[in-house]
């Protein structure tokens, strides 16, 4: 028994049609190629950007941290991506500290293994959950019955 044309050239269409789509599909659940991330030695860091009064952010950052033992990690670790004003307004825990430290480090943070306790202590103890500020209280709305 032989099939009409037309259900043979159905068939072909789909089986062509599911193929491509297949082939799509796999296209993008594959990741992007990245480019490698550079590595600290291979170039020198960003010149830090000066603001409008010709005042080094960088340099005027780094006066606000607080003096301690993680502080020199901080500014050779961490300057490369975040602002000093952002770690000093991040507030966490020492456990989120330390999980933001880690997250970091896969990111391609630049910290030595020895070095990582002292950030973290240091990261908590001056940029921890009591350093934050609270929320201004807006005043209580009256009560309905008051009224």
């Amino acid at each position: 028994m032989s099939l009409p044309r037309s259900r043979i050239v159905f068939a072909a269409a789909f089986f062509l049609c599911a193929i491509g789509l297949a082939v799509c599909a796999a296209r993008c659940a594959q990741p992007a190629p990245q480019a490698p991330a550079p590595s600290p030695s291979a170039s020198p860091a960003p010149p830090s950007v000066p603001a409008p009064g010709g005042v080094d952010l960088d340099a005027l950052g780094a006066k606000k941290l607080p003096d301690g033992p993680g502080k020199v990690i901080v500014e050779t670790s961490c300057k490369d991506c975040h602002t000093f004003d952002r770690i000093a307004k991040a507030h966490h825990s020492l456990t989120r500290w330390r999980v933001v430290v880690r997250l970091m480090e896969q990111r391609g943070a630049n910290v030595d293994p020895g070095d990582v306790d002292t950030l973290v202590q240091y990261l908590a103890t001056n940029f921890g959950l009591t350093h934050a500020r609270p929320k201004s209280q807006s005043p209580a709305p009256p009560h309905p019955a008051a009224q």
